[in-house]
């Protein structure tokens, strides 16, 4: 029972470590190797305390957890700031563990390389496991809130992520602090349950284990690492009577569960009741290969080797099967009368949660923020906006601007401008720098040369996400989702300006504040799915969708922005005949609706043609037309552009 219960210590220790890596490496997607530096900061901090001070254990603890911050803080700003790629962070992240291990061992206060025996045990089965629910519990709480969905969309899109206002330093950095706060516990909790610490136990292989866990569990989930190391740790504890065998069995269960799931045993998924008959194989798995191992060691000295270890193979399949078979029928059983079960708790608990915060606005007389206003669904007709109307000052100024990649010169002293309400077609062959233009607009190249002017604001040295907080959103040629989330969620990520609460009480979904806002938001959402025709999927993956289906999901995440200018960046490609038609009523009905100033790229020139109320043409760089559809239609230099003759020489021919 004893040897049970450390097995489980461990596994619990160690996972609280790879639940706050999850928060990092798990959802921003940069690989960490030096986490079990964070473990050893928080470990020693706590021990120092009860081992010199005779501390308590959750103050040390809490030193602990503060100690990790702020060292992650001095190693994180300066290397994220300098946005290393993922496997060049790694490195950086190795050698901050490295050198964290070094100055362990050449410390008086550490005792150096000896280490400091004779910790007091003060972290045992049960303490752990209230400080593995906290973990889980608060880990769910912050993915589940505007601050987690944010540092989610920067792990699967940062452009898309910044293009939609979120900052990627300081979440990343955020990101990190709370992923070395849970490895400053799981280290504090270590100590002073093996009741002696030093600078060897946090090595490379630790960082290892637990990046191992994150990748094998699945990217994007919490209760894949969990499973993940549960079985790391408890593998090798099931073989030790194996030696060097069960090293060898360690490796061969990553390899396995890399190759057959790539994207890990719950990438971005969590325990229910569809992926129960999962874990229940998982289990089966485990206590399969257990029973083989003491079956094959038995016969093999009455059948020889081979048999034996056929019998135990055979076994270990068959529990496997068993267990896994057994998981589907349990699904079965608890999905219905549980699923309707936790949909009365539900309705009870947002009942009570309603009535507290009625209560607290009558006692406290405080009002939540107004969020975002809902889109106006009426659809009015269509019409032009008169040159008198719109001649007054350009909502949008660009003069002369110029981009070179090397000695490519991308734009060539474009100049546009683009009034209130105005609905602009920005068009060109392939390769003739439309969308160069619109990434000089939202920020995400530097300007070479020339300015950009919006409602009197110049916008060449301005940061992405400042300009699109200023009202200018905008969609990508290439669809730019953030694919593993869902469709609501896709547009709810969008809304993060309009959320009001702090950090801590997202950590512990404050009612009063949290709750509240997530249903506001949910309900903007759905508003804006409903104004693009997609509220039936608000529960789809945005990967799964129709490629058409995607294109009107990026425009109501643009929406969610609440922009004054929209710009499109070709929202009809791959479209058939009539889903082009449906965009176009799309289209008018937001650019009516909203009085939006509109300014598009578009291939389909019946889409253009329907559209816009006047065009501007560039080609190569430069703008050669710029006017109503009717007298693009008939520009020779247009014409020259798109069919690559004169157009005197496409007459005569």
């Amino acid at each position: 029972m004893q040897y049970a219960q450390a097995i489980f210590t461990n596994a619990a220790i160690y996972v609280i470590a790879a639940l706050g890596l999850a928060i990092f490496t798990g959802h921003t997607g940069l690989f960490s190797l030096g986490h079990a530096a964070f473990m050893a900061v928080g470990g020693y901090a706590a021990a120092i305390l009860t081992y010199f001070l005779g501390w308590s254990l959750i103050p040390a603890l809490a030193v602990g957890v503060v100690a990790a911050v702020l060292v992650s803080l001095v190693i994180g700003y300066p290397t994220l700031r300098a946005k290393l790629r993922s496997d060049y962070f790694a490195i950086a992240t190795l050698g901050f563990g490295e050198a964290v291990k070094v100055l362990l061992e050449n410390l008086q206060l550490t005792q150096a390389s000896r280490g400091l025996p004779g910790i007091e045990k003060l972290a045992g089965p049960l303490n752990t496991a209230v400080f593995l629910i906290i973990t889980v519990v608060l880990c769910r709480n912050f993915l589940n809130s505007t601050y987690g969905r944010k540092i989610i969309a920067i792990g699967q899109d940062p452009v898309a992520a910044e293009m939609i206002g979120i900052k990627l330093l300081p979440n990343q950095v955020l990101s990190l602090a709370i992923s070395a706060a849970f490895s400053g516990l799981s280290g504090g909790l270590l100590a002073h349950y093996i009741t002696f610490i030093q600078p060897a136990i946090f090595s490379m292989d630790l960082s290892s284990l637990l990046t191992a866990g994150v990748v094998a569990g699945g990217m994007g989930s919490l209760t894949g690492p969990i499973v993940a190391i549960a079985l790391f740790i408890v593998i090798p504890e099931l073989f030790r009577g194996l030696a060097l065998w069960r090293l060898v069995l360690y490796g061969v269960v990553l390899v396995i569960i890399i190759n057959f799931r790539p994207k890990g045993l719950f990438g971005y998924e969590e325990l229910n009741f569809d992926n129960l008959p999962k874990l229940f194989t998982i289990i089966g798995l485990t206590i399969g290969l257990t029973i083989a191992a003491s079956l094959a060691k038995m016969f093999s000295a009455t059948l020889g080797r081979v048999p034996a270890i056929l019998i135990a193979a055979l076994v270990a399949l068959a529990l496997t099967v068993a267990l896994g078979y057994l998981g589907k029928l349990l699904a079965k059983w608890l999905r219905s009368p549980f699923g309707s079960f936790g949909q009365m708790l539900g309705s009870g608990y947002n009942h009570i949660v309603q009535t507290l915060q009625d209560k607290a606005v009558c006692f406290r007389n405080r009002d939540l923020p107004k969020l975002r206003e809902l889109m106006n669904m009426v659809v009015e007709p269509s019409r032009m906006v008169s040159a008198q109307n719109s001649r007054k000052e350009p909502v949008l100024s660009i003069k002369s601007l110029s981009k070179r990649f090397g000695g490519v010169v991308a734009v060539d002293e474009f100049d546009l401008d683009v009034y209130e309400g105005e609905l602009v077609g920005l068009i060109g062959p392939n390769g003739s720098g439309k969308t160069t233009v619109f990434n000089l607009i939202s920020g995400y190249y530097p300007v070479s040369g020339g300015t950009i002017t919006y409602r009197g604001e110049d916008l060449t040295k301005k940061a992405p996400t400042a300009i699109v907080l200023g009202g200018i959103s905008r969609t990508f040629q290439n669809i730019r989702l953030f694919s593993s989330m869902t469709v609501l969620q896709n547009v709810t990520t969008a809304l993060h300006d309009a959320s009001n609460y702090s950090l801590l009480e997202a950590f512990v979904q404050w009612p009063w504040t949290v709750r509240a806002t997530e249903e506001r938001l949910k309900e903007t959402a759905m508003e804006l799915l409903k104004l693009v025709e997609l509220e039936e999927y608000a529960d789809r993956v945005a990967n799964t969708l129709p490629y058409g289906l995607q294109r009107k999901l990026e425009i109501a995440r643009a929406l969610a922005l609440r922009p004054r200018l929209l710009m499109l960046d070709e929202p009809a490609a791959g479209m058939n005949p009539q889903e082009s038609q449906e965009l176009v009523e799309l289209i008018r009905r937001i650019h009516v609706a909203k009085d939006l100033t509109i300014l598009l790229i578009e291939h389909h020139m019946d889409v253009v043609m329907n559209l816009c109320q006047r065009i501007a043409v560039i080609n190569f760089g430069k703008k050669i037309a710029e006017g109503a559809p009717e007298q693009i239609q008939n520009d020779p230099l247009v014409l020259e552009a798109y069919l690559g003759e004169k157009v005197e020489d496409v007459v005569a021919s």
